[in-house]
């Protein structure tokens, strides 16, 4: 059968649908970088720019349409917007139904972020579902992740699947999503031979996760376990009120006299000067009283601080001189083994996460999010690296995030390292759009 490749990225779905022996006959795409992949690619298959622009008589008859239409208004990454943003993109989707209303194509094939259904309370999807039935299409709808099916990646994606009613072949009601099949590692998708765009853990971040590791074997040796809370070294030693006035709305009287940020006495003759010295999050007015779990991990910190006070001071010296977003860590994983090499780590806007080796983390648009493998081996032959340098390993690589996403057959070296991960981002996964289609299409 025929498709078209709407909102196309780098192809996804060309992909995906090719491997099934159906012919992509057209594509858009609006981004000018990505078309120059998608043509180098896919060389026969004639690709368009903004979908806005053209006409319905450009586009060739087709059996199915496919379409990751931009997620922007309904991702959680975005000001959750739906039809109503700013910038357009979530009328997008009334694209998708211009082609279908006058092509009238026989499937239908939909991909957004996993917060679509329940955007706006649900009413974004409720016109999406009414629109499709308008145009005569039955639709089916579920929320995959590859993680679910082997490929070590956390990435659970909104799929939309579709048929005409008047179409002569087998209804609807018979297709059925795939069943989570097997568990996947990351192991999988690692070469340690891949030199290509190398990004070893820099020596900074380095000194990091040395003393993150220290952390852990202190507190293990201690309690035995790690705790399972997000640890925020600021507030250990702070001894501020927050339980019932959240510290921004405290009379001056009451913040007089204690201890803010790790520890440090709040000092000063105003309320202002006061409130400075407390922690980033605690000098913010949004919320005259904090929010129950929101204590309760405050007062988790002191807690743990005050059974560890001992070898704590002297190590929070040395972990404040970095950055406040590496001052925080989450033990995200199995307790039993505390080799912080032995694991995912990714460096987060929330702090430093230490993740089993499942899968990684959803491979984002931004690059300093990027997953970090320390158990790999780098070779060194041939550079001015040495052992010390490499210790904590490095990030995974575009070709391994390709490979995550089932596209590591592409050819992307026209991007740029931090172009790849962001069109790698914005992709469908191939693998399991090619295990819907196979349930869908005849």
């Amino acid at each position: 059968m025929k498709f078209i490749d709407l909102f196309a990225g780098i192809g996804g779905f060309h992909l995906a649908l090719s491997r099934l022996g159906h012919e992509c006959v057209f594509a858009s795409e609006i981004k000018p970088r990505l078309r120059k992949v998608y043509k180098q690619n896919f060389p026969d298959t004639p690709i368009e720019g903004d979908i806005t622009k053209i006409e319905m008589e450009e586009i060739p008859a087709h059996d199915i349409l496919c379409g990751g239409f931009p997620c922007q208004p309904f991702s959680f990454a975005g000001k959750k917007l739906g039809f109503d943003d700013e910038k357009g993109r979530g009328n997008l989707f009334l694209e998708i139904c211009r082609v279908l209303e006058y092509h009238k194509p026989t499937y239908i094939f939909l991909e957004n972020v996993s917060a679509l259904p329940g955007h706006d309370e649900g009413r974004t999807w409720k016109v999406i579902q009414q629109k499709l039935d308008e145009l005569g299409y039955d639709i089916k709808s579920k929320v995959i992740s590859p993680h679910e099916f082997g490929i070590p990646q956390h990435r659970p994606r909104f799929y939309i699947v579709g048929k005409r009613r008047d179409a002569d072949i087998i209804c609807l009601d018979r297709f059925k999503f795939p069943k989570i099949s097997r568990k996947s590692d990351v192991h999988t998708i690692v070469d340690e031979n891949d030199v290509y765009g190398l990004h070893v853990v820099r020596p900074q971040i380095c000194e990091v996760f040395d003393l993150w590791q220290e952390f852990v074997n202190n507190t293990v040796e201690r309690d035995g376990i790690m705790p399972s809370f997000c640890l925020k070294t600021w507030e250990f030693g702070a001894d501020y009120a927050f339980e019932d006035v959240a510290p921004a709305h405290q009379p001056i009287e009451k913040l007089v006299g204690r201890k803010g940020a790790y520890g440090i006495p709040l000092k000063g003759e105003t309320r202002e000067e006061l409130i400075s010295g407390l922690p980033d999050m605690a000098q913010k007015k949004e919320q005259r009283v904090w929010p129950e779990p929101k204590v309760i991990l405050t007062r988790q910190n002191r807690e743990f601080y005050e059974r560890h006070k001992d070898w704590i001071e002297p190590w929070k010296k040395k972990i404040m001189k970095f950055p406040r977003t590496q001052q925080s860590f989450e033990w995200s994983t199995d307790q039993g083994d505390y080799d912080l090499h032995h694991f995912v780590i990714q460096l987060r806007p929330s702090g430093v996460r230490i993740r089993r080796t499942n899968y990684v983390p959803t491979i984002t648009l931004c690059t300093t999010a990027t997953p970090i493998i320390p158990w790999v081996r780098i070779p060194i032959k041939g550079t001015n690296l040495t052992p010390h340098d490499v210790r904590w390993g490095r990030y995974i690589s575009p070709k391994e995030a390709a490979r995550i996403q089932s596209m590591d057959m592409l050819d992307l070296s026209t991007l740029s390292r931090t172009q790849q991960f962001m069109a790698l981002g914005n992709a469908v996964n191939v693998h399991v759009v090619e295990m819907i289609a196979r349930q869908l299409l005849p």
